[in-house]
């Protein structure tokens, strides 16, 4: 019973992702309730106030409901004085209001999906249902929205929950977008330390990516991401929130400009307090640092980097993997090298053991000194190393680089280093086998403690990746993570939230909402497979029906797959041995 309730809970009245608690929309002398509610004041509440109405036998996890329940739970609420019934239609409200309800339109027709999808019977809606209230509140014209309902617009207007205070300095809270983005609205509110975008391609995760990145540091990674422009009308708008230390949501809002074809920031628009790293897709990188930046303007307004640039340096701005590598090799103080190959190390896939570095060696015509990696199968020179392993290696250093020159510049001008790191990862698959998949995220989500014992790390990842989901699986904290989707409904896009689920396997995953296919298989085994199953639903399937299928099938699937067992029982039961 306690899981049921807690499910129930975390769908419908976990509001705010900075927070474990649940808001509760009921009379009450309290807005918010703890994360453990469901065992203990509803468990009273189930227990006791609410006995009567069930069976439990003592000391057992059973719970049923007694035969004359409905007797019993009208006679509870009459007590208490609720003489009237449930106001059904505000409690559909509630419980819809963030879910797509298609054609529905009015709070009479809300009521009868609420009474279809959770199987109420006419005596339930007789006897507990019988008030109505919410057209006396707020006229259903008004109440009704073509665009899914996001929680941020919510929460702004609620107490913050107790805990939703934020660990160090600005984050980024939210973001919303209007005609700006291949939906008219997108609305996203960002875990405290993990948010993952999934979805088909050419939906918008790389677009989000960029204007996340906007509008924590305040420049873009490369170039400046275009609004919808087809309708000159209509004025596209970001909207965006950082939170601060106290807990304290800010909001800033910019428009673009068609004169002068860009994004007006607003002057006095502040941005995120942390250490900003960008992997993007493209396998180019961005930095960003606000104490540097308070040093250095360059580091704000010049932060994008060539994958290039990265391995060899830009004048000015970086010395490159490749010469601070044997810089930190060769250093008195190896600290910054140790925290390096601590990093390396917890990046490590499986397959190839640990990522070691090894030796600097002299290549034929490079009159440097190559950084060496050493792994299960030998020692390569960095430059001819794998396209996965270059990767983890870049994105590895300019983290270890940025929190050195941080820490650096800090304590040149006298400040504390920032407690705070943001990474953004596009593509976090990109090159890397599924071993090492099923690792990469927890593994870079846990380097922070590597840099500084009070690091917070918040990430944003863009995935297609079944692997990437199922690794979070042992470590997803619906109290400071989330998950959304973006999806495609006929011409328009849409991105929702949705609570992470656990499917197993990556066949689960492939198979789940997030990433639609009906089998983990072949094209042509999925199309046999539904053949297959619409030749089962057949009044009188013909052997000759029935034989051509099971060739088809024959040459498509494996000889263990799982639908065999169906299909010759079936195939059997109509005259044909395979």
């Amino acid at each position: 019973m306690d899981k049921l309730t807690e499910e129930h809970l975390d769908e419908h009245h976990r509001l705010d992702h900075r927070s474990s608690y649940y808001f509760q929309p009921f009379k009450s002398a309290q807005s918010w309730v703890v994360q453990r509610y469901p065992s203990t004041g509803l468990q009273t509440v189930n227990t006791q106030t609410f006995g009567p109405v069930f069976e439990h036998p003592k000391k057992t996890r059973l719970w049923g409901f007694a035969p004359d329940y409905l007797r019993r739970v009208t006679n509870i609420l009459e007590e208490g004085s609720f003489t009237t019934g449930i106001p059904v239609d505000a409690l559909a409200v509630w419980l819809y209001k963030s879910a797509d309800i298609g054609s529905v339109s009015t709070y009479d027709e809300l009521v009868e999906q609420f009474f279809s999808e959770y199987k109420i019977t006419e005596t339930e809606k007789e006897r507990l249902f019988s008030a109505r209230m919410m057209d006396n509140v707020l006229s259903y014209g008004a109440a009704f929205s073509s665009e899914p309902l996001g929680m941020t617009a919510i929460t702004r207007e609620l107490p913050s929950p107790p805990d939703a205070k934020a660990e160090g300095g600005r984050t980024i809270r939210s973001l919303r977008l209007s005609n700006a983005a291949p939906a008219r609205e997108m609305e996203l509110d960002f875990g405290q330390r993990l948010s993952i975008i999934t979805g088909d391609n050419g939906l918008g995760k790389s677009f989000l990516l960029d204007f996340a990145w906007w509008a924590a540091t305040g420049s873009w990674a490369e170039r400046e991401a275009l609004p919808l422009l087809d309708d000159p009308a209509v004025i596209p708008e970001v909207e965006y929130a950082l939170s601060g230390i106290s807990g304290r949501v800010t909001s800033y809002k910019s428009k673009f400009d068609r004169k002068s074809f860009s994004w007006v920031r607003p002057k006095e628009a502040m941005t995120v307090e942390a250490i900003a790293v960008f992997s993007r897709a493209d396998g180019s990188f961005a930095f960003a640092d606000p104490v540097r930046g308070r040093y250095n303007r360059k580091i704000l307004t010049s932060n994008s980097l060539s994958a290039q640039e990265l391995w060899n340096g830009r004048p000015g701005t970086i010395e490159g993997l490749i010469r601070d590598w044997v810089k930190w090799q060769m250093s008195a103080d190896r600290k910054t090298f140790d925290q390096f190959a601590a990093v390396l190390k917890r990046l490590s896939p499986e397959d190839l053991g640990t990522l070691t570095p090894g030796p600097s060696v002299r290549i034929p015509d490079e009159p440097r000194d190559i950084p060496t990696i050493q792994h299960r199968y030998g020692t390569v020179p960095v430059t001819h190393a794998s396209s996965g392993v270059q990767r983890v290696l870049l994105l590895a250093y300019l983290i270890i680089w940025c929190w050195q020159e941080h820490e650096l510049v800090a304590k040149q001008m006298g400040e504390a280093p920032l407690r705070r790191m943001m990474v953004i990862v596009d593509e976090l698959e990109a090159h890397l086998h599924p071993k090492w998949q099923r690792i990469v995220l927890p593994a870079l989500m846990s380097v922070g403690d590597l840099l500084s014992s009070d690091l917070a790390l918040q990430m944003i990842a863009a995935t297609h990746s079944p692997m990437i989901l199922a690794s979070m699986e042992a470590t997803f904290d619906r109290s400071i993570d989330v998950l959304y989707h973006l999806y495609g409904v006929g011409p328009t896009v849409r991105l929702e939230d949705i609570p992470f689920v656990k499917y197993g396997d990556a066949s689960g995953w492939l198979t789940s909402p997030l990433f639609g296919l009906r089998h983990a298989r072949s094209r042509e085994a999925e199309e046999a497979i539904e053949k297959a199953k619409a030749l089962q639903l057949e009044d009188d399937p013909s052997p000759e029906a029935v034989a051509s299928i099971s060739e088809r099938l024959k040459s498509q699937l494996a000889n263990d797959d799982k639908f065999w067992p169906r299909w010759l029982y079936f195939a059997e039961q109509h005259g044909v041995k395979i």
